[in-house]
C-alpha cells in the first residue's frame, strides 16, 4: 500500500478508539508537547498554522483584505494569510499548476515527528477523531480524506542556551515547513463537473512512534483552510469581499 492508503486506512482505524482517547482530554500533557483540551494557545504546542503561496503556472483569487489585497511580501516570499482562496483551473494551459504550502510553529522537540497534509471534499460536522491537546479539531470528512504530503521532522533544536546579560534563549525554537505540491488541471476538471469544487486542507504533526502505531489522539492541527477551483477566471466575490487577482 502506499503512504497514502497507509496513513487514510491509519486514520480510519483510529475512529474506532475514539471513547479511549476521550480520556486523555482530562490529562495533562507529561511529554511536553501539548497541554489538555481548552488551553491556552500556544504556537506549535497545541496548534499549527496553515498558509497557502503561489509558485508556477497560476492564477490565485483572494478577497481583498487591507492595502496589499490580502499579498504578503516577506523577504521576497509572497504567500496569503486567508483561510480561504480560489485558483483559476484551465485544462487546455498547464497540465499541472503548482502551490506551495507552508506549515508554521512546528516547536522544536527531542523527538521524531511526522507532518502530513490532507484534504477532503468535505469536512465532518463533528470530530472524527479526538485530539484533546490540539486546539484546533480534525475538520475533514475521513470517508472522503486524502493525503497529499508526508514529511518526517527530525529531532531538533533542544541544546541548553547561554546565560547572557540581556536574557535567555528558549531552547524550544520553532520553524516552518514549505513543501510544494502540483495540482493536476487534467483531473480537477472533473471534479469540478461533479460539483467537488473546493477542497478543505489541514496539516497535522504528531510523534513517529503514535504514527507509526496508528495513534493519532496526540495529534496537533492546523486550522482548515479552503480552496475552490473555478474555471478560466476569478469570481466577483470571496466570502462577500471583493477579489483581487494575482498571476504567476
Amino acid at each position: 500500500m502506499s503512504k497514502n492508503k497507509l496513513l487514510t486506512a491509519a486514520l480510519l482505524a483510529t475512529t474506532s478508539t475514539v471513547k479511549a482517547a476521550d480520556n486523555l482530554s482530562k490529562t495533562p500533557s507529561n511529554d511536553g508537547q501539548g497541554v489538555t483540551e481548552g488551553g491556552k494557545s500556544q504556537r506549535g504546542v497545541n496548534h499549527l498554522t496553515l498558509e497557502e503561496a503561489p509558485l508556477d503556472n497560476i492564477t490565485m483569487c483572494v478577497g481583498k483584505d487591507g492595502i496589499l489585497g490580502g499579498f504578503v511580501l516577506d523577504k521576497n516570499f509572497r504567500y496569503f494569510p486567508t483561510d480561504k482562496v480560489a485558483i483559476v483551473i484551465n485544462p487546455f494551459e498547464d497540465n499541472f499548476v503548482k502551490m506551495t504550502f507552508i506549515v508554521s510553529h512546528v516547536v522544536a522537540s527531542d523527538k521524531e515527528r511526522v507532518l502530513f497534509l490532507a484534504y477532503s471534499t468535505k469536512t465532518s460536522p463533528s470530530p472524527q477523531i479526538l485530539t484533546p491537546i490540539s486546539i484546533n479539531k480534525l475538520a475533514l470528512d475521513l470517508a472522503d480524506i486524502e493525503i497529499v504530503g508526508i514529511y518526517n521532522v527530525p529531532a531538533f533544536g533542544m541544546e541548553a542556551q547561554p546565560s547572557t546579560r540581556i536574557g535567555v534563549g528558549n531552547p524550544a525554537a520553532r520553524v516552518k515547513w514549505e513543501f510544494d505540491i502540483n495540482l493536476d488541471t487534467a483531473v480537477i476538471p472533473s471534479m469540478m463537473n461533479n460539483v467537488q469544487d473546493t477542497i478543505y486542507m489541514q496539516a497535522g504533526l504528531l510523534k513517529k512512534s503514535d504514527f507509526e502505531e496508528g495513534n493519532f489522539s496526540g495529534m496537533i492541527l492546523s486550522e482548515v483552510d479552503t480552496i475552490q477551483f473555478v474555471a478560466n477566471e476569478c469570481p466577483n466575490l470571496i466570502d462577500r469581499r471583493q477579489v483581487t487577482e494575482f498571476e504567476f
